[in-house]
């Protein structure tokens, strides 16, 4: 299955580094340099809606693809660390995005914000503890909620700091991000709840991993950016290990 893993998660990152290539060039064209307004009806922005569409599209179909019929039925096989450079590609992502939860902790200029910073840091941990929860109980129940509480807080409180900003294209791209994220993180505790939806979840994994990666063009603060791209690092390899970890026919019973 390992061909699989490689090819969903590299297509996931391959789009990624082209949602970065079009943003950037979104970024480069839009804004008005006097009054900072972005231009309406552009082209780029037209194209940029039209590739997230068939970003969401490909990763939908290519999910169909995959023998997902052969999963694992325990959670513990379903996410095992098939060996120790994935354990290390998992971990770089979440020190990432602890080391943004940190950035934005410090340079938070109130304390909601510098409290979601703390419970990202916390997420970022279970992030690269994701492997090992299905095996802790109860308390792996309770600490794989700590994501999803996160990205659900940071997305409210991004939202509503920046619902008066009339340049909805500087912020909306990391609004979308946000929520793929959420959607991940959330399908993703399906496993250690014994709700899984193998390509419900895998679909979600790309689909944050891609818009999070995305995003790393916008003109967002340094710790947003961090926790971005930690987070798109770890559900690109999250991907990669629950292909990885699907069973032959024969095996699964």
């Amino acid at each position: 299955m390992r061909k699989e893993a490689w090819t969903y998660s590299l297509t996931a990152a391959i789009l990624g580094a082209l949602g970065v290539l079009i943003r950037w060039l979104q970024c480069q064209q839009i804004f008005e340099p006097d009054t900072g307004l972005a231009v309406k009806g552009a082209f780029v922005s037209v194209l940029m809606v039209l590739t997230l569409a068939a970003f969401a599209w490909a990763l939908w179909w290519l999910s169909g693809k995959m023998d997902l019929e052969y999963t694992a039925p325990e959670p513990e096989e379903a996410l095992a660390l098939p060996n120790r450079y994935v354990g290390w590609a998992l971990t770089f992502g979440a020190v990432i995005a602890a080391g943004g939860a940190l950035l934005q902790f410090f340079t938070a200029d109130n304390v909601f914000f510098r409290a979601v910073a703390l419970l990202g840091l916390l997420s970022a941990a279970v992030l690269g503890m994701l492997p090992s929860l299905p095996r802790w109980g109860n308390f792996g129940a309770a600490l794989v909620l700590a994501p999803v509480l996160f990205f659900a807080l940071w997305l409210v409180g991004y939202y509503k700091e920046n619902s008066v900003n009339p340049v909805v294209w500087g912020y909306a791209m990391q609004i979308l991000a946000m929520a793929a994220c959420l959607l991940a993180v959330f399908r993703l505790c399906g496993y250690v709840y014994y709700r899984m939806k193998p390509r419900q979840t895998l679909f979600a994994c790309g689909l944050g991993g891609t818009l999070g990666l995305t995003v790393l063009m916008d003109n967002a603060p340094g710790p947003a950016r961090l926790l971005f791209a930690g987070w798109g690092i770890g559900l690109c390899v999250l991907c990669w290990i629950l292909l990885d970890n699907l069973q032959p026919p024969g095996e699964k019973e």
